[in-house]
């Protein structure tokens, strides 16, 4: 049996790592091409039902359908969300990845989200059962990088899988075996939101995000990690204020309201988000986005 990968993301795995890693990747290259080519099959498992993709085929469409995917990208060192539509899939989960780890769009990027997760990592499989999704990704996941980004590209994966109310925590795995950890952070046993919070803003703002769309309500829902208080404002294409929520953010909270806005024709309007943390040496955070919206 084959020992699992060691990945530490200390500064002793960052001194010294970058050799093992990269010729753990090789191996796993190597045995690729001294052969006939391999068939990778993700294989999703939803109970009663079992759903089979195989990365590099077309998988089953249904054209008059789409459906919207939210993906977790980085905006700065801290999560962003997009809404991303296109065509209905068999597996939205295993659609969902493979999305994410193209990296973002045209619209993403001019929106300030870009991504942690390494250029050409790809998912060799995805399964998920009892609550848990086991991503299978190319030895491209683990290239070195800052110490904030490795934070970043497990927070992207697990934030984004455990959107879908069936998967409640993720445990990877690269070249088909588990990496212990990343980011100072276990990975022993399957990981949830709970666990990977370094890579959080003080208010993750959900929706709306970007990519998406209001009419008449700007409907807020996310989550808070600092203690203090935050804004979300709506204005229109003059900079005139539709809408406004402020509330008060407590680490580990959510929160979700709806408040209704008047325009008389469709525009496009800018969302702001504003963090203000309690501890005066925590400086104040925000962002704004801009998105469609009609009455």
């Amino acid at each position: 049996m084959s020992r699992p990968i060691q990945v530490r993301t200390s500064r002793s795995f960052l001194r010294f790592g970058a050799a093992s890693v990269a010729m753990a990747a090789l191996a796993v290259l190597a045995a690729g091409c001294g052969g006939s080519p391999t068939t990778l099959t993700a294989t999703t498992t939803t109970l009663p039902n079992t759903t089979t993709t195989k990365p590099g085929s077309t998988t089953t469409t249904t054209p008059s359908t789409l459906r919207t995917s939210v993906l977790y990208f980085m905006r700065g060192t801290t999560l962003g969300v997009s809404d991303r539509t296109g065509p209905s899939t068999s597996d939205p989960r295993f659609a969902a990845l493979v999305a994410l780890l193209g990296g973002t769009v045209a619209t993403e990027s001019a929106a300030g989200l870009t991504t942690d997760i390494p250029a050409g990592t790809v998912a060799r499989g995805l399964q998920v059962s009892g609550g848990v999704a086991t991503v299978n990704l190319s030895p491209q996941y683990l290239a070195l990088g800052p110490f904030a980004s490795y934070s970043g590209r497990l927070a992207q994966i697990v934030y984004t899988l455990t959107a879908f109310p069936n998967v409640t925590s993720v445990a990877i795995e690269v070249a088909g075996q588990r990496i212990p950890d990343l980011a100072n952070i276990s990975l022993t046993s399957p990981v949830g939101r709970s666990q990977v919070t370094a890579a959080l803003p003080g208010v993750l703002l959900e929706q709306p995000a970007v990519g998406g769309n209001l009419k008449s309500k700007l409907t807020i829902s996310g989550l808070t990690a600092i203690n203090g208080t935050y804004d979300v404002q709506l204005s229109d294409s003059s900079g005139k204020l539709l809408a406004s929520a402020t509330n008060t953010a407590v680490v580990g909270g959510t929160f979700q309201q709806s408040i209704p806005f008047t325009i008389t024709a469709p525009e496009v309007g800018t969302i702001k988000v504003f963090s203000r943390p309690s501890t005066p040496s925590q400086a104040v955070q925000e962002f704004q986005f801009s998105l469609p919206i009609s009455p």
